[in-house]
């Protein structure tokens, strides 16, 4: 897997640092990213698709470079138009009947 992400930069509005999740499961993902953030710290990531925003707020767990494991916190889905069906679907995975992925993370 690798799937571009958005990484906002702490105190500075409106700017992002690309990055790439090369792992994700329901508990966290494995991304590369040029953010100088260490285990412990809180990382928020925007992955971007059409009509939709979806972001989730980790604590960084692991870094290797510029390799992060982060475990998840908390995801919100920003909907440019009303979908019913994500927000179920959203609602499902938030308590936990529902994966993203069955692949690990760190």
């Amino acid at each position: 897997m690798h799937t571009p992400v958005f990484i906002p930069v702490p105190g500075a509005p409106n700017t992002v640092v690309p990055g790439l999740v090369s792992k994700l499961s329901r508990a966290g993902m494995e991304l590369y990213a040029g953010v100088n953030l260490q285990p412990g710290e809180v990382m928020e990531v925007e992955f971007r698709l059409p009509g939709r925003t979806i972001r989730v707020v980790g604590t960084v767990m692991d870094r290797s470079g510029f390799c992060f494991g982060v475990a998840f916190c908390s995801v919100r889905i920003e909907l440019k138009e009303s979908h019913s069906r994500l927000r179920e679907a959203s609602e499902r995975f938030a308590s936990g009947s529902e994966s993203l992925s069955s692949g690990s993370s760190r």
